[in-house]
């Protein structure tokens, strides 16, 4: 995990692919541009498009709440990437923040839970989670991830980079079926 490079990975996107990239604070006025942007450039696939935005307001939080690394300037936002690409059968969403390296055992371990679930039991793990306590730094119970799980119908995808200090860049993949032409 330690050798994936998500700058490089950026670096090397095709262009024309790009549906949205950005990386900087995050904020709600800021979101609520990306969705607007997000739902023109989707909707001439409505279906995909209506996952695809939904997807992303999930991962965008994620970053909102839970990116350790701040803007010092203003209001202290919470700073992270944000991408959207698409190719002929997919989007790909991809978020990517800082994280508590002491974190990341918890986070791949959650990502495995999700991934190791079906459609029903996805469904049975997000009750459970909503009727559980709060942990002390979730802002959402946790819930999030397992939402993009059930409305991609796909696998979630993570790489870490664990960085100098106490932080490691966290990174989310998310795959979306576009329509085809069959």
């Amino acid at each position: 995990m330690s050798d994936f490079d998500f700058f490089e990975y950026h670096s090397k996107l095709n262009l024309d692919n790009i549906v949205l990239s950005y990386r900087g604070p995050i904020t709600d006025v800021l979101l609520s541009e990306f969705s607007k942007d997000i739902r023109e450039k989707t909707q001439q696939d409505h279906k995909a498009g209506k996952k695809v935005f939904s997807i992303f307001m999930e991962l965008a939080q994620n970053v909102l709440f839970y990116s350790k690394e701040v803007n010092h300037f203003g209001k202290k936002d919470k700073v992270g990437t944000l991408v959207i690409t698409k190719t002929d059968a997919y989007y790909k969403l991809i978020t990517g923040n800082l994280v508590y390296k002491k974190d990341i055992h918890k986070l791949v371990e959650k990502c495995d839970t999700i991934n190791s679930l079906d459609r029903d039991e996805l469904r049975e793990y997000k009750r459970q989670l909503r009727s559980q306590p709060r942990e002390e730094e979730s802002k959402g119970g946790g819930i999030g991830l397992v939402q993009a799980a059930l409305t991609s119908g796909n696998k979630l995808e993570i790489k870490i980079r664990e960085l100098i200090g106490d932080y490691a860049f966290y990174v989310i993949f998310v795959s979306v079926k576009r329509k085809t032409d069959s």
